[in-house]
């Protein structure tokens, strides 16, 4: 497959990365800092440039079967940058004709996923969560084959291969994955789709 990934130099896009290359896939690595990929090979492209201009969104998405995005930003304080790249990436989308995304959120937005997860989503993380959620609506279009994935804490540990998967809901208990377990699970998810249009729960 044709993949893009957003965001390749980040704690989940740096391990999607070399994930989709040994898979035998053809990838193009968007990142704002691209002299920190390493990695090279007649099936990767490397192009830095802005997340948020929507011309160098829109070349490098340009071709690709689906579209995976790693962007998080980890400021705490109030911001609008989840959902600006949300609406970048859909005006991108639009132009390139381009339907397949699969975009990293978080387990905050989720009603139903526990006290502690509550409480930090209304304290601590209130920012995170509002703007994840302006991010999210901006991304929900109706003519686009989205998946949105909503991990809980994500830790630098080894990949497990037991990832649970909720679709809707966090897994119950769900507190912690890897991120090499998420990284797993959204190219899976692009080479087998299961869950277009849907918000999806993982952990381990």
């Amino acid at each position: 497959m044709r993949l893009t990934i957003l965001g390749a130099t980040g704690g989940i896009g740096r391990l999607l990365l070399p994930l989709a290359l040994d898979q035998g896939h053809e990838v193009t690595a968007f990142a704002r800092a691209p002299e920190k990929i390493t990695r090279n090979g007649s099936r990767l492209r490397v192009l830095g440039g802005d997340l948020f201009n929507a011309q160098q969104m829109t070349a490098a998405i340009q071709g690709s079967d689906v579209v995976l995005s790693a962007f998080g930003p980890t400021t705490l304080a109030p911001t609008h940058q989840r959902r600006n790249f949300g609406h970048i990436l859909v005006e991108s989308l639009h132009a390139t004709s381009i339907t397949r995304f699969i975009h990293v959120s978080s387990a905050f937005l989720f009603r139903d996923g526990g006290l502690l997860i509550n409480v930090f989503a209304n304290t601590l993380f209130r920012n995170v969560t509002v703007d994840s959620r302006d991010c999210e609506t901006e991304m929900a279009q109706p003519n686009l084959a989205w998946t949105i994935v909503r991990p809980p804490r994500l830790l630098d540990h080894p990949p497990t291969g037991r990832v649970r998967i909720l679709a809707g809901h966090l897994p119950k208990g769900g507190r912690t994955i890897s991120r090499a377990d998420v990284a797993a699970f959204m190219l899976q998810e692009a080479v087998t789709p299961r869950f277009p249009r849907q918000v999806v729960g993982i952990s381990n």
